[in-house]
């Protein structure tokens, strides 16, 4: 797991989302700077060996990573896409939305971004305009420390939103089971839907719920500058948010 994917001095910054597969609520995206030296971190840095990609983590063990990282990373913080951002945009412009109000929030100045998967859409610095690099990498939660990160503060917003949801609403329990399925399109879930309908918080824009209530058709994507570099990644220099 690189602690920095270029040794070169430059503060990067990883980026990384939770529930883009969900049928239900929202999409949350992690943004996370974290130091590449071991006296940096109160424990100096053995507990970075455990940060990898949240879905190979138990609950348990995520939480308390989430608590490592929001105490230890340089800055970090949250953001998120609702349902209606997601039919109106599609999931992909909507993740790339979130992700930029994500960057936007954080207070460290930073000179190169890293995505987890394959597509990009170029942030730039408010204060000069000026286009930031990125590089996008493919599993990049299991490649880059700053990613890990991220992903598993998106994963532990998102999981904590569900639950309060289904906390105020039981309902969502009984008809969707999304206080265990946390909004993916599980046996129950789909059958739920086919009995329910769909919530008000349903992303009709994805196929499942389509399929039952009737909603808009999934838009495509719009075009972005990638350019292919070494190791399998890509990189381009046309590159609420809850703070942590």
């Amino acid at each position: 797991m690189k602690r920095t994917w270029i040794d070169d001095g430059e503060v990067e910054v990883g980026l990384d989302e939770a529930g883009r597969g969900s049928l239900w609520g929202r999409l949350y995206v992690g943004a996370v700077i974290m130091a590449p030296e071991d006296e940096a971190y109160f424990d100096n840095g053995a507990t970075l060996a455990q940060i990898t990609d949240s879905k190979k983590l138990t609950p348990r063990r995520r939480a308390i990573l989430a608590d490592f990282i929001r105490e230890n990373a340089i800055d970090a913080g949250v953001a998120w896409a609702e349902p209606a951002e997601i039919d109106a945009l599609n999931i992909l412009q909507a993740d790339m939305a979130a992700m930029h109000r994500a960057l936007s929030g954080l207070v460290i100045p930073f000179q190169r971004i890293l995505v987890d998967g394959d597509y990009w859409r170029p942030w730039r610095r408010e204060e000069d305009g000026e286009i930031v690099p990125a590089i996008t990498l493919v599993e990049g939660d299991a490649r880059s420390l700053a990613i890990a990160a991220a992903s598993i503060l998106a994963k532990e917003a998102h999981d904590e939103w569900v639950r309060a949801e289904v906390a105020a609403r039981p309902e969502l329990e009984e008809r969707y089971g999304l206080g265990s399925n946390m909004g993916y399109g599980t046996a129950a879930h789909l059958a739920g839907l086919k009995t329910w309908g769909a919530d008000t918080l349903h992303r009709r824009s994805f196929a499942p719920v389509r399929e039952v209530v009737g909603g808009p058709p999934r838009k495509a994507p719009a075009a972005g500058p990638l350019f292919r570099v070494a190791g399998g990644a890509k990189a381009t220099t046309g590159g609420g948010e809850a703070k942590s």
